[in-house]
């Protein structure tokens, strides 16, 4: 596409280790592909971790997600409510009664899905830029050699920074997450304000590397591998009378967009089915890739970069090519609410702190 233009941070990767990256990447957008403007998610909760098993085809929603209302202020009151982190200004901080540090060997890289055609800025603003629709952190352990993601639910409330299209603040206004990318002037720009929202988010977790992929990546990156194969776990036969349950289905690119897209928003919990298509066709989307070895390498690279942004170092990414990937996705702790004009979460701190010690510190 000759009008497309490339905002990318070149970096001296291997092969292998660009072809894992470009994989992971891609496969990272269809997983938590977290739908339009209107999407919603729940979180689901399991001995008091809030988690999604890749493994797992049908889940429980939480039931506090249920009958909500914008203006149920215990619920609002609860999300806000957190025992005090007490900060040592030694580098550690005390929670419960417990002293923790930093764990040294982690890094991170945020992954950005993005709602829009290319990563060209035409401004800041909602009418001029895309959003984050997809928002996953990735959380490297170098000790242990794990990789384990973290999402970041689209819909968290948070205080979204406004600027108008000459980069000058105006105001902070309760938005969406998923807004602040909008505010960006550049790619760049807008990955950079939207990490340290997350940073800002998770206490101010260090977030050193960034990547975003537009969703018009998608469709030309599966076309380019000659689509995905994969047996279906349940009956899909809403979205096509051939998607029965055990049928062995082959998915070009625009079939794929719509195989991870596409829900009923008028059927609450609709996502969790949807978030099982997902998970089937990201193993499904890697193993293809994989067993096609290096000869897809240049192809694929080539029906992604256009839609690529990178900021993240070379040793991040021989990472991504050597560690194993957990089984289990977390997702932030939360109630969604039913707000005027869209689905809003809010997040419970009290949780969101057990799950951020769990995740960034060790005990002193």
């Amino acid at each position: 596409m000759s009008h497309k233009h490339r905002h990318r941070k070149h970096k001296r990767f291997g092969r292998e280790e660009r072809k894992t990256f470009l994989i992971l990447m891609i496969a990272a957008v269809v997983i938590v592909l977290g739908a339009g403007a209107y999407g919603y998610k729940s979180a689901i909760r399991a001995d008091e971790k809030t988690v999604r098993r890749s493994s797992e085809t049908h889940s429980t929603m939480d039931a506090a997600a249920n009958g909500s209302s914008i203006n149920d202020s215990n619920k609002v009151a609860s999300s806000t409510a957190t025992t005090a982190i007490i900060d040592n200004f030694d580098g550690t901080i005390t929670y419960n009664g417990v002293k923790y540090k930093p764990n040294t060997s982690i890094e991170t890289v945020l992954f950005l899905g993005i709602d829009d055609s290319d990563q060209t800025r035409q401004g800041a603003g909602i009418d001029e830029g895309g959003r984050s629709d997809t928002m996953i952190l990735f959380i490297i352990d170098k000790d242990k050699e794990l990789i384990t993601p973290l999402e970041i639910n689209r819909d968290t409330m948070v205080g979204v920074d406004i600027y108008n299209n000459d980069g000058e603040f105006l105001y902070t206004g309760q938005e969406q997450i998923t807004m602040q990318y909008s505010y960006g002037r550049s790619a760049r720009e807008a990955c950079n304000l939207t990490k340290q929202k997350v940073a800002d988010l998770l206490m101010r977790t260090r977030i050193n590397n960034v990547v975003s992929l537009t969703m018009d990546g998608i469709e030309p990156s599966v076309d380019a591998i000659g689509g995905v194969t994969l047996k279906l776990q349940s009956d899909e036969t809403d979205l096509d009378p051939m998607y029965t349950e055990g049928a062995v289905i082959t998915l070009n690119g625009k079939d794929a967009f719509d195989f991870v897209h596409t829900r009923d928003v008028e059927t609450r919990g609709s996502n969790m089915d949807r978030m099982s298509r997902q998970t089937q066709f990201m193993l499904a989307l890697s193993q293809t890739a994989r067993q096609k070895g290096t000869g897809v390498i240049n192809v694929m690279e080539e029906a992604a970069s256009d839609y690529l942004y990178e900021d993240m170092s070379a040793d991040i990414a021989d990472c991504f090519a050597k560690y194993a990937v957990a089984d289990t996705v977390y997702m932030l702790p939360g109630d969604n609410v039913e707000g005027v004009l869209h689905d809003e979460f809010y997040v419970d701190n009290e949780e969101l702190t057990k799950l951020i010690i769990q995740l960034f510190y060790v005990e002193n």
